[in-house]
């Protein structure tokens, strides 16, 4: 049987901010998996930063990939609360872009959603959601 491999100091800050980049990257194309490699990533960079603090060596880049993450997990966060939070409104708007094939009826389906939007959120003035791009 083999000892475990070493590790330089360098290499397990390089992984931890490497993976916090990845789930920072991946919360942007599927929220839910960015989130979970969110945790993954806090995990790591902490794990990361132990062993660097234990050696005396630089923590840079595990605090770095520390912030990078929780970022991640902030923005995955807030984007699923929006998800969940609009998933009526946001079906409704896609049942209706179905049978839109002109782009008068496609802005039709877009003040829809904005209507739908804006009766959710009863503190927003009338006529003030605009969606400056569809969805």
């Amino acid at each position: 049987m083999q000892p475990p491999a070493t590790t330089s100091g360098g290499e397990i800050g390089r992984r931890a901010l490497l993976l916090s980049i990845g789930a920072l990257a991946l919360t942007f194309l599927v929220p839910v998996l960015g989130l979970a490699l969110g945790v993954f990533a806090v995990a790591a960079c902490v794990r990361a930063w132990r062993a660097l603090s234990a050696r005396q060596r630089s923590i840079a880049l595990p605090v770095i990939g520390l912030l990078v993450s929780l970022a991640s997990l902030c923005l995955a966060g807030m984007v699923l609360w929006v998800q969940t939070y609009f998933s009526g409104e946001l079906g409704g708007y896609a049942e209706c872009m179905k049978g839109a094939g002109t782009s008068t009826s496609q802005q039709a389906c877009v003040g829809q959603l904005e209507r739908a939007i804006q009766h959710r959120l009863p503190f927003m003035p009338a006529g003030s959601v605009k969606i400056p791009f569809p969805p």
